[in-house]
């Protein structure tokens, strides 16, 4: 699809900084995920409650739940930075590969490069003799 509806800007620059918003909630979340494994829970910790071992083994099961979910997020995160990161290096040297055409077009057609048809200041009269011919 193609059109001014369809148009849109890429900042590069804006890609990077969510990459590296991502990176440090990605680092949140790990140490989150160390806290939360460094929790011990003991069978005997519920005390005479009826079926405390099976309230401890819940407690288990879930804490492993929780942190195998914090570790899918984790990763889920560091790939959504680490492309971000590489789309925003795509588009940087996009970039620059644009500019340094532009640059070397400019610069050729600074130094007189002739154009069929058109004369060294662009008039196109006198590129192709009329001018002397007088038209």
């Amino acid at each position: 699809m193609t059109g001014p509806e369809f148009a849109f800007e890429v900042r590069p620059q804006v890609l990077a900084a969510y990459a590296e918003s991502l990176r440090a909630r990605a680092a949140e979340l790990a140490s989150v995920g160390e806290a939360v494994a460094a929790v011990r829970v003991e069978a005997g910790w519920f005390g005479k409650l009826p079926q405390a071992g099976f309230l401890a083994d819940r407690y288990a099961a879930h804490q492993h739940g929780v942190l195998a979910e914090a570790g899918d997020l984790a990763a889920w995160l560091t790939a959504a930075t680490a492309g971000l990161a590489a789309c925003a290096e795509r588009y940087s040297a996009a970039d620059r590969v644009v500019a340094g055409t532009a640059g070397a077009v400019e610069a050729a057609l600074g130094v007189g490069i002739e154009i069929p048809g058109m004369a060294a200041d662009g008039d196109p009269d006198e590129a192709d003799g009329d001018a002397e011919a007088g038209g």
